[in-house]
Order: C-alpha cells, then structure tokens, then sequence
C-alpha cells in the first residue's frame, strides 16, 4: 500500500527484527496461502519468516483502542474525519465474525492500541512519540508499530499517521493498520488482490475487509462456538 514499508516489531526483551513489507504474489491465492502470507509473511508453499503473533483471548475481546496524540496543527474538521474512519474501522473488525471485539476508549482508560497523529509529513521520519522502536522511523501514508512477548503474544501496538495521510484514502488506510495491529502484518502485492483485500500493498480503495481478509482473521481469532440452549 501507499503507507510506511514493513512495521519494525520490537519483542519485550529488547530483540528487533524487521518485517518484510510485502510478498509478490501473481493471481488469487487459496484460503490456507493468503492467510499464512499475512499472518507470517510465508510465500506461497514457503515457510513463515515471522512468528504469528496475537492478541491473548481475554485481551481481543475487549480490545481497548485510543487516540492518544493529537498535534495542534489537525483542525477540528480533520479530526473529525480520524473519529468517523477509526468506528468504521472498528465496527468493520467487529462484525468480522472472528473473537475479536475492539472499543474506543480515552486516552487515559489504558488503551492497547493507540493512535498518534503527527505534524510530520511522509518522507520524513517520526518524531515525538516517545517510543524508541518508533521515533527515527521515516514514515509514508501511516505506520503499525506492534510488541509482544516471549510466548508470541500482542502486549501492545501503535498507529502513527502523519498531517498529509491523502483524505480519500483515510477509511482504507485507518482500516488497514488496524488489522495489522491485530497480527496480520504483511501486506500482498498484486493486482489480484487491490480490489479485494485491506492488505493490498498498492491499493486504497477498499474501505471493507475482503473474503479473504475475513476468514484470515477468523482463523487467527476462531470464533468461540455458541453454547446450546
């Protein structure tokens, strides 16, 4: 997509490695393929260069979601324009059918995810975040930035946009690193896929989650099985 190359991912105990941006794929791919290509950036019948990471069950059923930082230079109009692109957003993951349940919370209600909102433009790099594994990032349309810990479990992630994010684009993008914030880090390149995945590395047009984009997520949050009556 028109947005920062890979996310760097940072594990609590200090280890960095960085994450392919994207995987070139020609044509559609099956169920099982797409899903190991976002969820750890394996090609097609290639083994995963990144571990799945997720959400803890307890933690992607209530999943505290926040914008924490503002800039003074985003006007009242913008803004706006961030809180009705962040419920959609959460509302489209919501209703995906996976055991994912996303709320918008304060900034002081301790959110998981949280979202910054820079007076940078793209090309330059981030700065004023106060998080090491972020500030010094050069950043594009917008940034996912997650950690977690030695059993591979999500403890925390943050969305950096800058002032210039294109505001035809806004739902898409906002829609899209959301996900990724969700453990689907790494995006499809292929015209196949820019009208019918989130993920698609060189499209904004989708303002939706894609078949497949939803059974990724299910597969990777099962929904629970309902209980008899």
């Amino acid at each position: 997509m028109r947005r920062a190359a890979a996310p760097l991912l940072l594990c609590l105990w200090a280890t960095t490695a960085a994450a392919q941006d994207y995987i070139t794929v020609e044509g559609a791919l099956d169920d099982d393929a797409f899903y190991r290509l976002v969820a750890c950036g394996a090609p097609p019948d290639g083994v995963c260069a990144d571990p799945m990471v997720r959400w803890r069950p307890a933690d992607a059923t209530d999943l505290r979601v926040a914008i924490t930082q503002i800039a003074p230079v985003f006007s009242a109009e913008r803004l706006r324009a961030f809180d009705k692109a962040l419920g959609a957003a959460i509302a489209e993951i919501n209703a995906s059918g996976a055991s994912l349940r996303l709320r918008r919370v304060t900034a002081a209600a301790n959110p998981q995810i949280t979202l910054h909102l820079l007076d940078i433009t793209h090309g330059q790099r981030i700065t004023g975040t106060g998080l090491i594994a972020l500030d010094g990032t050069p950043i594009e349309a917008a940034l996912v930035q997650v950690w977690w810990d030695s059993d591979n479990w999500l403890t925390r992630g943050a969305i950096v946009f800058p002032r210039d994010v294109e505001a035809a684009g806004l739902r898409s993008i906002m829609l899209e690193e959301l996900t990724q914030g969700l453990g689907l880090l790494t995006d499809i390149d292929s015209r196949w896929y820019e009208r019918r995945s989130i993920l698609s590395e060189t499209s904004n047009d989708m303002i939706r989650l894609g078949a497949q984009d939803i059974i990724a997520l299910r597969r990777h949050y099962p929904p629970q099985p309902q209980q008899g009556n």
